[in-house]
């Protein structure tokens, strides 16, 4: 076994045994706390005081910045730095939070509903995993298995950039069944990811949430947010 692949490896069990001790499904409380943190101003050295209060406002922030800095609308040319971008910046870790917390209420009354995915494009294995924890925790999202990193417990080469999909509320695909070789038992259960060779060149996260509304909400944003 390599020493980068065991690596990759112990890193992915390691964040799934962090998740396990202080993350499942989160409580009432967590998830108050979670909103309450979602109206809490954001500070910036440029920006007044501002902050994010409903769904309407996340979703307008989370949307102006995909319609304006998405790489998928805009092209891939480097982009200078502006008043609008830092703040829109500001706004987009308060704005998941709310989201994601008003899917997570939903969920606790309905499993089937306020499905929370997320598609991570990084660079490498580490980078994806560590974002992945990152999100996974700071919104208290379920945990489960990370697949992929391995076949008949060999691991696979994962030298060069990846993807992740991840989803709060199970389901898999017979494709991605059929991909993965596992037959039935690689059915997703909630929390579960799926890591995978990924040869675009965005680098970020695909935020996706499903809420009451019905509204399709689906945003790609830098994956270091959280």
């Amino acid at each position: 076994m390599k020493r980068k692949e065991s690596s990759i490896i112990s890193q992915a069990m390691v964040w799934m045994l962090l998740l396990s001790t202080t993350h499942s499904f989160a409580s009432f409380k967590r998830r108050l706390a979670i909103r309450t943190k979602s109206s809490i101003p954001v500070f910036s050295s440029s920006e007044p005081t501002i902050s994010v209060n409903s769904i309407e406002e996340a979703t307008r922030v989370l949307s102006e910045w995909d319609n304006k800095f998405n790489p998928e609308t805009i092209g891939q040319q480097e982009q200078d730095v502006t008043e609008l971008m830092i703040s829109l910046r500001n706004l987009l870790e308060p704005s998941i939070r709310l989201l994601s917390g008003i899917a997570s209420d939903d969920r606790e009354q309905d499993p089937t509903q306020g499905r929370c995915i997320l598609g991570i494009c990084a660079s490498c294995a580490e980078e994806g995993v560590a974002t992945l924890k990152a999100w996974v925790t700071a919104l208290a999202l379920p945990r489960g298995l990370l697949h992929g990193m391995d076949k008949d417990g060999v691991p696979i080469d994962l030298s060069g950039s990846v993807y992740i999909k991840y989803n709060s509320g199970g389901v898999y695909t017979f494709t991605d069944i059929r991909k993965s070789g596992l037959g039935f038992d690689a059915l997703w259960k909630p929390g579960d990811a799926l890591l995978e060779s990924y040869d675009g060149t965005y680098r970020g996260v695909y935020f996706q949430v499903e809420l009451q509304d019905e509204e399709f909400r689906q945003y790609l944003v830098p994956l270091d947010v959280f």
